[in-house]
């Protein structure tokens, strides 16, 4: 066996009867308590984050291999890191009221409490290992070794010299390391949201938006396509997990497009691309947005709506682009035997409106999201009895939601701990502020180059990390430079959670491009570089925000209007130089012309702007007069 075998993330595993009952019991229970805390049941927060934590490596241990060289069966070593979590986290609630009285990094802690917090420390970053890969546990050991170590390294970095009790106290018996912020989020605020999403798609919900889409859009030219950016979306803002949404509406849609004449690459990457903005797409965006709030303090409903613009922009690009890759490869309508028509879904399958209304009516009129999911979840239950017409069916469906979604949070809640563990580090060795300085002083206080050098950084730490790890580390380490750059609060964090978001689809490790590519059996790589192409707009807009925050419905009506109308017309200059086609193929001068368009359209550039934009308007008017019809046959693949 190879090296990096030992060391790589596991897979699926394939248990047993005694595997499945446990895990179907702690999905269910666990479910069952935190969707109680959703309602308003009081249930204290250490011991809580402590079963959540349990929960989490059971179903880490359970459900994935050691290695992909492991065997997919149940085994020895997975039983035993099993008793050690639950035995370890049993330590920690049978000790609760001794630890709630102690006060941190004042008290000492004793032999049994080092040795519990380092056996649950050590399972933490085994289920890391396991879940999502060596990467990120790499870069938790790293900073470990700066705090105990740090205080050796001369010059700036130094820092004072930490006792063994003083970094464990700090991260695993404080609210700032292991069961901190990002923990709580994942527990208390992005599960019930997972299982709505999870209860959504077992009652037929994917199947509702992949009809929805194929009656809006689905007989127009690359419609196969266009279903795939509609139905993702819709899919995705619900879900908020990107590799899910692939996964679910991909298995229709990509086979659909390659048969339509859709090359595989594109057609892996168009699904990649759209599955990936559902993670920006109110209303319930994706797991970092959660964060968001923990973190900055802003109301998630004024996240939602300063959200909304870009997230549109964002699909009418997309969906751009597929248009004209559709007419460049010359595809004609497609018409798919026995689909419904937008009348038919809407009459069949109405009422899956409700429990979507009754979430953006939550997230954007309460002041406590968690409860929104809750009472969404809640509104779901009548489309269960209506799909499931025995009890006994309906409970089996939600004891397979709930299986499914909390095995979907099982990545998300790993994530966040072994993300706490590191922002505590950060802050008890004073590196936030040291690393932010650095990025300032590296970019000679340059606005330009500090956000340069701060999307450099999060698209770094994107590269192999789950979203909510990201973005938690770039806002300790990022968002102190963008603020010193005198950027408001909520584009500089909006900033964080869009370059995080597209980790997805950022070669060389894009978990959504690489889930689609299996799906059209297509080199992932090439997919995920054309999946970077098609939502390029993804990677212009935060840029853009930060200094026109008009784009997030921030300011006076007339700076929003302009502001959305040039943004607009720089993001349609984009998509049609690198799709190269607007009613008929575009030379490549013109193609560089309109990347010109765009940089000016895009840019606070004053009265050029205007000028940009009658050019971009005239020369859409004057390709509209010249048009020609496709030839299939010029349109290379």
């Amino acid at each position: 066996m190879r090296a990096y075998e030992w060391i790589a993330r596991g897979r699926p595993r394939v248990n047993g009867r005694a595997g499945r009952a446990l895990a179907t019991a702690v999905a269910v229970g666990l479910a069952a308590l935190l969707m109680a805390m959703a309602f308003g049941v009081y249930v204290d927060r250490w011991i809580a984050l402590h079963l959540f934590v349990a929960g989490m490596l059971t179903l880490a241990f359970l459900t994935v291999t050691g290695n992909p060289r492991r065997p997919t069966g149940p085994t020895i070593a997975s039983w035993i890191l099993i008793a050690a979590s639950w035995a370890a986290c049993a330590y920690f609630l049978a000790m609760h009221n001794v630890h709630a009285k102690r006060i941190p990094m004042i008290d000492e802690l004793s032999f049994a409490d080092m040795t519990a917090a380092i056996v649950l420390t050590a399972l933490v970053l085994e289920a890391t290992r396991r879940c999502i890969g060596m990467t990120l546990v790499v870069l938790v050991l790293g900073f470990l070794a700066y705090g105990i170590w740090g205080d050796a390294l001369p010059g700036a970095f130094s820092h004072r010299p930490l006792s063994a009790q003083e970094i464990v106290d700090h991260l695993v018996y404080s609210t700032n390391g292991l069961m901190g912020p990002a923990l709580e989020v994942a527990a208390f605020l992005v599960f019930v949201f997972v299982v709505f999403g999870a209860l959504l798609d077992r009652w037929g919900g994917g199947d509702f938006f992949h009809d929805l889409a194929h009656g809006l859009v689905g007989r127009q030219i690359g419609g196969p396509a266009k279903v795939a950016v509609f139905s993702s979306g819709l899919y995705g803002s619900i879900s908020g997990s990107p590799t899910a949404d692939v996964v679910t509406t991909g298995s229709f849609t990509v086979p659909l497009m390659i048969r339509t004449g859709v090359p595989r690459t594109y057609a892996a990457a168009v699904e990649a691309t759209a599955s990936t903005g559902g993670a920006i797409l109110p209303p319930v965006m994706g797991s970092a947005a959660f964060l968001m709030v923990d973190f900055t303090g802003i109301p998630y409903a004024t996240i939602v709506t300063a959200a909304i613009v870009p997230a549109v922009l964002y699909y009418l690009v997309v969906f751009t682009a597929v248009h004209l890759k559709a007419h460049r490869l010359g595809l004609a309508p497609t018409l798919v035997e026995g689909a419904p028509t937008l009348v038919q879904v809407l009459r069949r399958d109405w009422f899956y409106f409700v429990p979507i209304a009754v979430l953006v009516w939550g997230v954007l009129k309460l002041d406590r999201p968690v409860f929104a999911g809750a009472i969404a979840c809640l509104a779901l239950v009548p489309i269960g009895l209506m799909r499931n017409r025995s009890p006994r069916a309906f409970v089996a469906s939600i004891v397979a939601g709930l299986n499914n979604g909390m095995g979907q949070l099982v990545g998300v809640g790993i994530a966040c701990a072994v993300a706490g563990l590191v922002v505590g580090t950060l802050s008890m060795a004073d590196l936030t502020g040291k690393i932010s300085s650095g990025m300032f002083t590296l970019a000679g206080g340059s606005y330009a180059l500090t956000l340069l050098v701060a999307t450099v950084v999060i698209i770094l730490l994107g590269m192999g990390m789950p979203t909510p790890a990201v973005y938690a580390l770039s806002a300790v380490l990022a968002a102190p430079a963008l603020l010193a750059l005198k950027i408001e609060l909520l584009p500089a964090h909006l900033f964080i959670v869009y370059f995080a978001s597209m980790s997805a689809i950022t070669p060389p490790v894009a978990v959504a491009a690489f889930a689609a590519a299996s799906i059209a059996r297509a080199n992932p790589i090439a997919v995920a570089f054309v999946a970077c192409r098609v939502g390029i707009v993804a990677f212009v807009l935060p840029l853009v925000f930060v200094s026109q925050p008009g784009l997030l419905l921030m300011g006076d009506a007339t700076t929003v209007v302009t502001t959305i109308g040039f943004v607009l017309m720089g993001a349609m200059c984009l998509v049609i130089a690198f799709e190269g086609w607007l009613f008929g193929l575009v030379a490549t001068p013109l193609r560089a012309a309109l990347v010109v368009l765009a940089i000016v359209l895009l840019a606070q550039t004053g009265a050029a702007r205007w000028g940009a934009a009658a050019a971009f308007l005239a020369l859409v008017a004057w390709r509209y007069r010249r048009r020609r019809p496709a030839s299939p046959r010029s349109a290379p693949a």
